[in-house]
C-alpha cells in the first residue's frame, strides 16, 4: 500500500468515496462531495493523503489547521475514511500512523480529532493508537431518533503538553 497526495486525477473518485462512505453514523453532517468542493478545500488549506494499492484508492485521510488563530497553529485536525471494502485491513491504521509521522516532521505539537460516539470502532482504533479523550459534547447530535455524544480527542506530538 502506497500513502501519497491527492492529484488531479483523484478528485472524482475520492468524492464518490467520501459520497459512499461518510454516513451519519459517522459524521453528522449529509455528504455532498463533488471535485469542485475537494478543489475548494484544497484551496482553503486542506490537505489529502490517499492509501492506494493497485490504483485503487483505499482511504482517504485529510487535514487542516484546527484553529483559523495563530495562537492555535500547533494544532492539526483529520478526518478519515475507509472504502467499505478495505475496512478491518490496516488501512486507517497506516493511514493515522503516516500522518502522526508526517505532522511531527511539520512541527506540529498536538493532533485533534472529533469522533461520534455511534462510531465505536473508530473510538477504539483512536485509543489503541494512543489517542487520549480530552472532552465529550453529550446529546450533542440528534441523527435518526438517537441523541449521539461528540468525543474529541487528542494525540500529544509533544509529549510535554500532555
Amino acid at each position: 500500500m502506497e500513502i501519497r497526495k491527492i492529484e488531479p486525477r483523484d478528485f472524482v473518485k475520492v468524492a464518490q468515496l467520501e459520497n459512499e462512505n461518510w454516513t451519519l453514523a459517522s459524521t453528522p453532517h449529509v455528504m455532498d462531495s463533488s471535485a469542485e468542493k475537494i478543489i475548494g478545500k484544497i484551496m482553503t488549506g486542506t490537505t489529502y493523503f490517499l492509501a492506494v494499492e493497485n490504483d485503487e484508492i483505499l482511504g482517504i485521510l485529510d487535514y487542516g489547521p484546527r484553529h483559523k488563530s495563530e495562537f492555535g497553529r500547533h494544532t492539526v485536525t483529520f478526518g478519515i475514511m475507509t472504502a467499505q471494502e478495505a475496512r478491518g485491513k490496516g488501512v486507517a491504521t497506516t493511514l493515522i500512523n503516516f500522518f502522526i509521522d508526517f505532522a511531527k516532521k511539520e512541527g506540529f505539537k498536538k493532533i485533534t480529532i472529533q469522533v461520534m460516539g455511534s462510531n465505536p470502532a473508530a473510538l477504539k482504533l483512536y485509543n489503541k493508537l494512543g489517542f487520549v479523550e480530552e472532552g465529550r459534547l453529550k446529546k450533542e447530535f440528534f441523527i435518526d431518533g438517537e441523541y449521539i455524544d461528540d468525543w474529541i480527542l487528542a494525540f500529544y506530538l509533544d509529549k510535554s503538553l500532555m
